[in-house]
């Protein structure tokens, strides 16, 4: 019911409720407030403005901060 914006999470919300909140570095903080049928277990999709931000992200493995709700 959010409107994705910078800073909103896809994650598996079996693993990561909605609300966690998590610090990616290089990203800032974010809040899970989506899921994704293809997103399982620890990864997790970020939102970004545009096609080319989140092609010039890529795909990364990072250790992140995680507050669970």
């Amino acid at each position: 019911g959010t409107r994705a914006r910078k800073g909103t999470i896809a994650a598996d919300t079996s693993r990561y409720p909605f609300g966690t909140v998590m610090y990616i570095p290089g990203y800032g903080y974010g809040r899970v407030e989506d899921r994704g049928s293809a997103i399982k277990g620890d990864h997790i999709d970020l939102f970004f403005k545009s096609h080319k931000a989140a092609t010039r992200w890529g795909k990364q493995t990072k250790r992140v901060v995680i507050w669970l709700p």
